[in-house]
């Protein structure tokens, strides 16, 4: 008889078996897979611990809590109450969300954001218009309003505005107190100092502006003019001339620009742009002055105050509380 073959058991690479993966592989691509996640969430979690870290030394959460009388709560707060320390009550905040923190946190006083705290919630503003509020600068608005209740009228007018204008583009007043000027100073030191801190007066203008240069030359017969500021806003996809005016506005400021943005159209007015814009930054503008001579001018431009300083703090917090309470009283 012949002796039976021994055949070796045939050795196995160690990867794969008719079962699917051997142990070692699977708990080695567990093992892989865990790292990830573990290193994904240590990204996250590090990326947004200083944010965390500031959200809890600006803001602390309420709790209630049931009283003994039936039908009765106590509002309890979580940690000592902080004169800066803003308390979130989750019935009436419960609508704002991490991003809407975030943006709160960028306002660095605390007044400030205060201010767009209580709005958010009570106008039931979403992120985004959260974000188109802060770039209006409806804090300095309503802080340097002299007729809050004419500013309620227009706020509960506009909505947020799907096609840009010329108009939504602009704020009034405008603070300039980043540029530390005291005591009087010419529109050549205010020009000198905006220049100087570019970067803050371009966060002060909003979102899309471009700065093309200062003192920009023209040439009107025999005459040289330079008007201070020559900005692009992508946005309106036109040039927009800023002229410094130290005093109150008056009807030759309204006519020098026409003569600024006239020149503008016929020089650098380019193809697949939009007629070039004004803004006159004056110390002071008179309602009626201003409506009568932009009513029915040839060119687009605005009007407005800049100022080097806030108001005192307890008027500040007056106008605050003002304008919040008439808002409230216009709901419908």
């Amino acid at each position: 008889m012949k002796a039976k073959d021994k055949t070796e058991p045939k050795k196995t690479t160690g990867l794969v078996r008719s079962g699917g993966p051997v142990p070692a592989v699977a708990k080695l691509a567990t093992e892989i897979r865990d790292s990830i996640e573990t290193a994904r969430s240590h990204v996250s979690a590090t990326a947004n611990l200083p944010d965390m870290r500031r959200f809890f030394e600006s803001f602390e959460t309420c709790q209630t809590a049931s009283s003994k009388l039936p039908g009765r709560e106590i509002l309890q707060t979580a940690s000592a109450e902080s004169c800066d320390r803003l308390s979130i009550d989750f019935r009436k905040h419960f609508r704002l969300g991490w991003s809407h923190y975030r943006l709160l946190l960028s306002q660095g006083d605390p007044p400030r954001r205060k201010f767009y705290f209580e709005q958010a919630a009570e106008q039931r503003w979403p992120v985004r218009e959260l974000q188109r509020q802060i770039d209006r600068g409806l804090f300095e608005r309503v802080a340097l309003s002299r007729d809050t209740s004419r500013l309620v009228v227009q706020e509960k007018q506009a909505g947020p505005a799907e096609i840009i204008r010329y108009e939504d583009i602009f704020k009034d007043p405008y603070v300039l107190d980043f540029l530390g000027l005291k005591g009087a100073y010419s529109e050549k030191d205010l020009e000198a100092a905006i220049v100087r801190n570019l970067e803050q007066f371009l966060t002060e203008l909003g979102t899309d502006f471009c700065c093309i240069g200062r003192q920009h030359a023209m040439r009107i017969d025999e005459n040289d003019y330079f008007l201070d500021l020559l900005f692009y806003h992508r946005g309106l996809r036109c040039l927009v001339a800023i002229d410094l005016k130290i005093g109150t506005f008056t009807a030759a400021d309204k006519g020098q620009m026409d003569l600024y943005l006239s020149w503008l159209k016929e020089h650098d007015w380019r193809s697949g742009e939009n007629e070039p814009v004004g803004l006159i930054l004056c110390t002071s503008a008179r309602h009626q002055h201003v409506e009568l001579l932009l009513r029915h001018g040839p060119h687009k431009m605005k009007v407005a105050e800049h100022l080097t300083r806030l108001p005192d703090k307890r008027l500040l917090e007056e106008r605050l509380k003002v304008y919040s309470k008439l808002l409230k009283e216009r709901k419908p």
